[in-house]
């Protein structure tokens, strides 16, 4: 005899493996491209006004984003390190000072 509470908690493993399986998809919808992102829908759709953020619009309607241009626009502004900073200031100096020679 099943429990209330393992109903609920099967409908929801249920729930979230169905969202993970649309998810394979290489196109995303804009709610999905939000939840991907981390972002809220809103925000997504002033970035898309902005032409900040790459997205398909086949039929001039809906948008759709591939997932490989979201981890790629994820991924563009890479900030370095202060170590990564120190060594290239070390690397600069260096070569500036053979230049000087």
């Amino acid at each position: 005899m099943k429990s209330a509470v393992w109903d609920g908690i099967e409908q929801e493993v249920k729930r979230k493996f169905c969202y993970m399986e649309k998810i394979k998809n290489p196109l995303l919808t804009t709610a999905e491209a939000a939840a991907y992102l981390g972002l809220k829908i809103s925000y997504l759709h002033k970035l898309m006004m902005r032409h900040a953020i790459p997205y398909y619009k086949p039929m001039g309607k809906l948008c759709f984003f591939s997932q490989a241009d979201l981890d790629h626009w994820l991924t563009c502004n890479r900030i370095a390190s202060q170590k990564e900073i120190e060594q290239q200031a070390q690397q600069y100096l260096s070569t500036k000072r053979i230049e000087k020679r």
